[in-house]
């Protein structure tokens, strides 16, 4: 054979006789550049798993019966997922010597004669005498007769020297899993996913299972196969969910991997974007719901013609027993097992059918496609299900999908499938609640609900795939723990929302009136559907816990949806409205409170806001305002207002103030874009809290309208900066030999061992222009200062930053945000940061000096194509001198002390006690070495020190010889004592 082919490259020059399995993994692995850390899993074009057993691996391409496989399809896993063989133990005191002789038959490795003394020696020492002659690892070797006793003598188990002793080969001979097993969080894709992820896709896995076993799942199979071409991911599920058994190990990657590739096409992303919702990468799995929703949809119609399979069976129907050695005797369409015609043979028994008068062993004849797949799948399997239907000229999609829907068009999918809807857990109480339910047992966990107690109702048993258990929990402790008092599916939720939002739009006749400057007027109605357009496309981006109501007012008040986590619906509603009518704007805060009281009820811990979008002043309410406010403030429900058009509704205003809310006025429909990209609007999570007022003050309208008069609109509100912000900081390697002293009487989570490992690079190899600090009581809060690129608007400015590591870090990249304010297009006015190192491209694989470099190229390349800001994004593009001379400003302004300064305000004390190498430290920066630079002179600088000082002065700083920055040139031998230097400093730490 020549070739082998898989995904999109090939692999010529293999000798079937002479290379294995192994060699063609490992073929694969190198061609297409995987790491130490990646294998690969193979399978047949008809979808038979190849490579589960490392044993069979080590066979040749031949003696596995696949040299006529022009193609192989190659998944890639992390080699946790594959399981390994058993440590052989050490045969260093075995001899092959006794007096009596044993001939052992070894499946299809042929017969080996092994000296015993059949009445001192065991099982155990035949087939550790076995493997030293044969070469075959003893925990492969397994003797065919379960019964023997590994403590009785051979003699006891009746073994003799004329009779052989049949030995099969497994390197997992007792590994029977459960069903369930397939269902356990035990497998991790190529793709991390978050933990909250991974329990959402076991769970409704198993919900699939569990609700659609049977024949009829066949449609949905064959949908599958044909969106994604992968014959292996087809058959996996064919077997998992239509003939509910168990599969292989690597069959379960193909599940999981050609899942995520499957679900990844069928969602919106980053690249292919439909609407304005976008799924990343490593979030994929938390909406497998609406994914299998969608396939079962649409594969309820799917043509059967290409789904028929065999039932290929693994055992002999004459002894009931797995084959060892599976062959045909002439005329006879029964396979059976060489052992059982051989001893028919010795016997002079004529086999019944068998067209040959006196079978000889040279007539029997190999059945080497029962061979493959024995030599194929555990032993667990008593037969297989082959796929029959496969046809070299069919095409394969390879994930090529574009479902032309949106996301929200997609999750109404979900209402027609209830095991795939998350279930609120006091739904789950009463009697006759049949499973399978997809329920949290907590914030990041989705559990799957199977049964209940009959006798105490409240408690349920849920099957958890994080654990791979099932447990039994209280469903009225459970809402209590989830903050969700739901008993009915009133609104539907993924996650427990953390704000609630009732978005009033005004619609009244005035909205036709225009608004904004002369440069950009437009209507008010359209206004404020631009500015509802901009609040909708961020929320979705940032993916906030919310649920949001619409509700229109003018001469009647009307909702127009009810809270729904999905925004992408408004729209159609938003851009239909026309201006008409009264403004019964305090009947329609009333309405909002009604309508947030209803989510309180069910989600007692859920923040409550009200958006009103107006242009004015009431007219025609039924409500006084000093009562609508009063209940407001009652209620606990913060009102923000923004007001278009030239009326001041000072009322309004006040309402805002006294709820703890903000009123804002854009005078442009830039500032009102503008307003609508900051966090601190979108979201309470970010805002600093507002004092609201007691209701006691307010006794009339004019205690209301008294408001503006301390207090004008506001312009932003304040943002909440993390607890940690003010804690202590530390330098580097104190951090780090500190989490050494801890090492020593406690363990390391994982993420705590990546966050250490970070540090420890970033220590040892610093970023010439960022100084890391980390939190001396907390590792996984980190300052970061920033120093300006040369040559920008930002080189004469210091930036602080702040770095927060998550549960769920290196899964979901770390927030960084800006504390500094800066002027910059993708930066926003509470720090975040828009860089596709934090989305698209990001990987768990991301390091964080990775992260850094990103951050600073922004500072030397702003990406306005991508901005977090739309105004500054315009005006790069178009006045690219008043940009950066605002930058320029703003750096003075905000980011003026040196870096010299700012360690000192954090660590002073700590570095007035470090000893640094004389040699090591620049001339110019009185600092160790991060970047050495030589001049022809033998004298070494700090790269970025002396390129400044080139800038004002063209002489060496030391000789005052003429120098130029192309004399300079990296001082490897500096560099190199520097790095051994630092990590003198750490040497203790092990991580």
């Amino acid at each position: 054979m020549n070739l082998y082919e898989f995904l999109f490259c090939s692999c010529t020059g293999m000798d079937p006789s002479q290379n294995t399995m192994e060699d063609l993994m490992l073929r694969i692995c190198h061609q297409k550049n995987m790491d130490d850390m990646t294998s690969v899993c193979l399978f047949t074009t008809d979808g038979l798993p190849l490579t589960d057993d490392p044993f069979f691996n080590t066979w040749s391409l031949k003696d596995r019966h696949i040299e006529n496989e022009r193609k192989l399809y190659a998944i890639f896993t992390p080699k946790e997922n594959l399981k390994e063989s058993p440590q052989c133990p050490s045969q260093a005191n075995i001899t092959n010597e006794g007096p009596n002789t044993v001939r052992c038959h070894v499946m299809l490795k042929g017969i080996h004669e092994i000296h015993v003394d059949l009445e001192q020696s065991t099982i155990v020492d035949l087939r550790g005498r076995l493997s030293l002659e044969s070469g075959i690892p003893a925990h492969v070797l397994h003797p065919k007769d379960e019964n023997y006793s590994v403590s009785d003598t051979l003699y006891d188990l009746g073994v003799t020297e004329e009779e052989p002793v049949y030995f099969t080969l497994s390197s997992f001979h007792d590994l029977v899993p459960s069903f369930n097993d397939m269902f356990i969080s035990d497998v991790k894709p190529m793709v991390q996913q978050s933990q909250k992820g991974l329990s959402v896709f076991y769970s409704t896995l198993r919900a699939i299972t569990m609700r659609h076993s049977g024949e009829d799942f066949k449609k949905v199979i064959a949908y599958i196969r044909k969106l994604s071409g992968c014959n292996p991911l087809a058959q996996s599920l064919y077997q998992l969910i239509c003939k509910t058994v168990n599969i292989t190990r690597i069959q379960k990657v193909a599940v999981v991997e050609g899942l995520y590739f499957l679900f990844r096409e069928l969602l919106p992303s980053p690249t292919k974007r439909t609407g304005d919702k976008i799924i990343e990468d490593w979030e994929v799995f938390e909406h497998a719901p609406v994914c299998w929703a969608y396939l079962l949809s649409h594969g309820e119609n799917e043509s059967l013609e290409h789904e028929n399979y065999a039932r290929i069976s693994l055992k002999a129907q004459s002894t009931g027993q797995r084959f060892s050695e599976p062959v045909k005797v002439p005329g006879v369409p029964e396979i059976f097992d060489r052992e059982y015609v051989l001893e028919k043979i010795k016997d002079g028994e004529k086999i019944p059918n068998c067209t040959m008068e006196n079978l000889k062993e040279t007539s029997i004849q190999r059945e080497t496609d029962v061979e493959r797949i024995l030599l194929s799948v555990p032993p667990f399997m008593d037969a297989f299900p082959l796929w029959i239907s496969y046809a070299p000229t069919q095409p394969a999609s390879n994930f090529e999908i574009s479902t032309g829907k949106t996301y929200a068009q997609m999750n109404q999918d979900l209402a027609k499938y209830e095991h795939l809807r998350i279930t609120p857990p006091l739904q789950l109480k009463p009697l006759g609640v049949e499973g399978p339910r997809l329920v949290f047992i907590s914030e990041e966990n989705l559990a799957i609900y199977t049964s209940k107690d009959k006798l105490t109702p409240q408690n349920i048993k849920v099957f958890d795939c994080l654990a791979g258990k099932e447990v039994t929990v209280n469903v009225e402790e459970l809402a209590n723990k989830l903050r969700d008092a739901r008993a009915d599916l009133t609104f539907t939720v993924t996650k427990t929302p953390k704000e609630a939002i009732v978005v009033l739009f005004d619609s009244s006749s005035s909205m036709h009136e225009e608004c904004f400057d002369a440069e950009c007027q437009m209507k008010r109605i359209d206004a404020i559907k631009q500015v509802f357009d901009s609040f909708s496309n961020r929320c979705m981006a940032y993916d906030f816990d919310h649920v949001i109501c619409l509700v229109k007012f003018d001469s009647k008040v009307k909702t127009l949806h009810t809270f729904t986590e999905n925004l992408e619906t408004f729209k159609e509603y938003v851009h239909s409205l026309q201006a008409s009518g009264n403004t019964k704007l305090y009947d329609a805060l009333n309405h909002g409170v009604k309508e947030l009281n209803k989510v309180r009820e069910r989600f007692t811990d859920c923040r409550c806001r009200i958006l009103c979008l107006t242009d004015g002043n009431d007219v025609g309410s039924t409500i006084k305002p000093v009562d609508v406010a009063k209940t407001l403030i009652t209620s606990n429900i913060i009102v923000d207002s923004v007001l278009v058009g030239k009326v001041d509704n000072t009322v309004l205003h006040g309402i805002s103030n006294v709820t703890g809310g903000c009123c804002f006025k854009p005078n442009t429909s830039k500032e009102a874009v503008q307003l609508f990209e900051m966090e601190t609007v979108l979201s309470l999570e970010q805002r600093k809290n507002k004092n609201r007022f007691d209701v006691s003050s307010l006794q009339s309208e004019e205690d209301l309208k008294n408001i503006f008069k301390r207090h004008g609109y506001d312009d932003k509100p304040e943002t909440k900066l993390p607890p940690q912000i003010n804690n202590k900081v530390t330098m580097t390697q104190n951090a780090l030999k500190k989490k050494i002293q801890e090492s020593k009487s406690n363990r390391f989570l994982d993420k705590d061992k990546r966050i250490l490992e970070e540090l420890k690079s970033l220590h040892c190899d610093p970023h010439p222009f960022c100084t890391v600090l980390p939190s001396e009581s907390d590792i996984t809060f980190w300052k970061i200062l920033m120093q300006g690129p040369p040559d920008t608007p930002y080189e004469n400015g210091v930036f602080e930053l702040y770095c927060q590591f998550g549960q769920d870090y290196p899964v979901k990249p770390p927030a960084v945000k800006f504390f500094t304010p800066i002027y910059h297009c993708n930066v926003n006015s509470v720090g975040r940061i828009c860089h596709n190192i934090f989305d698209r491209n990001y990987s768990a694989q991301i390091t964080m000096r990775e992260i850094l470099d990103a951050i600073y190229g922004l500072l030397i390349v702003p990406e306005p194509e991508d901005p977090l800001d739309s105004v500054l994004a315009e005006e790069f593009m178009c006045s690219k001198e008043k940009y950066e001379e605002e930058a320029r400003k703003n750096t003075q302004t905000n980011a003026g002390p040196s870096m010299d300064d700012i360690e000192k305000k954090y660590v002073g004390p700590e570095l007035s006690k470090i000893t640094l190498p004389p040699n090591l430290v620049c001339y110019l920066t009185t600092k160790l070495f991060v970047d050495p630079v030589k001049t022809k002179d033998g004298f070494t600088y700090e790269r970025k020190a002396i390129e400044k000082h080139l800038k004002s002065y063209r002489t060496d700083p030391q000789t005052n010889k003429l120098l130029r920055r192309t004399d300079l040139k990296p001082d490897k031998e500096i560099l190199k004592a520097v790095k051994k230097f630092r990590r003198t400093q750490i040497q203790e730490t092990a991580v």
